[in-house]
């Protein structure tokens, strides 16, 4: 796009662009009580992303782990359609999983699954929003 399409995109192309199409969905999972062992593994953790994304049939184009000191694990990975990371709290058994997918490629339910799977909590809660549609009229 060059910048004079993005000058054209003002106030009053917002207004009547079509946003009935969602750009991608964007899942927020939250495990309580996980019993796995590889809650404070940074290795086992990035590998678990990348087999959840490829599994729901994403492309990892990159990822990346942070352990934390004294503990907990931060895993991530760049998808060709957005991007999964994992966070924990082993004190607590606690893991909380943010995954947004743009377009038909991917399925991030089966993510999900896998994550949860290997995870093993006690008590699961997973959300989805729709994003890139406003919820309320533009004016």
């Amino acid at each position: 796009m060059s910048d004079e399409s993005v000058t054209l995109m003002s106030a009053a192309a917002v207004t009547t662009a079509d946003y009935s199409v969602s750009h991608g969905v964007h899942y927020l999972l939250d495990l309580f009580g996980c019993s796995s062992p590889i809650l404070d593994d940074e290795i086992a953790l990035l590998a678990l992303a990348v087999e959840a994304a490829e599994k729901a049939g994403a492309t990892v184009l990159a990822e990346h782990h942070h352990r934390f000191d004294p503990h907990g694990v931060s895993a991530v990975c760049i998808l060709a359609e957005s991007h999964l990371s994992i966070h924990t709290w082993p004190e607590t058994g606690t893991a909380t999983i943010d995954l947004y997918t743009c377009g038909t490629t991917a399925d991030p339910e089966i993510a999900c699954d896998v994550i949860e799977a290997r995870l093993l909590p006690r008590h699961s809660e997973r959300s989805r929003i729709e994003r890139g549609r406003p919820t309320r009229p533009i004016t």
